[in-house]
């Protein structure tokens, strides 16, 4: 007589249950609508012209400003990077300006051949690596090649292993 169900006991779990899938069919439904993107919307670099080849100084690096169209979410403009290149025959070293410790643009230190944050003292070495200071990564990596003479810069950093 204990475990015996009443109609309305039935009734009671039974609605329970309905109303706990829709609950979670309508969860589901916002958490994939609201999460998705950024699951799959995988960042992919765009190739942006940066100019002549011929104008870039050998051996040294090179200041190199960066506009192109881009889209982020919903919002799509204009964005601005700036880069380092140094091209040493066949070799191309690209790498952001921005401080991995605060996202200021670093500048280049003659003296060194490295890099320095104006903003917090952050110092790089010429290969973009942290020395010393608060940046706690080194500047990142950006494909560069050229083509037809033209500079050609990927916007999205290489992975780094």
């Amino acid at each position: 007589m204990a475990d015996e169900i009443t109609r309305r006991k039935f009734l009671e779990r039974g609605i329970g249950v309905m109303a706990g899938a829709v609950t979670i069919g309508i969860g589901g439904v916002a958490l994939t609508s609201i999460g998705a993107p950024a699951v799959t919307n995988k960042l992919e670099g765009k190739w942006v012209e940066a100019g002549s080849a011929s104008d870039l100084a050998p051996d040294k690096f090179n200041p190199v400003g960066l506009v192109y169209e881009s889209k982020d979410g919903w919002m799509e403009g204009k964005s601005k990077m700036l880069a380092y290149v140094k091209v040493s025959g066949e070799n191309i070293l690209a790498l952001s300006a921005t401080c991995s410790h605060l996202g200021c643009n670093v500048n280049i230190d003659d003296s060194t051949g490295g890099f320095k944050c104006p903003c917090h003292t952050g110092v790089y070495d010429a290969a973009g690596k942290n020395i010393s200071g608060p940046p706690p990564k080194p500047l990142k990596k950006l494909e560069a090649k050229i083509e037809d003479g033209k500079l050609m810069i990927n916007t999205m950093p290489k992975e780094e292993a």
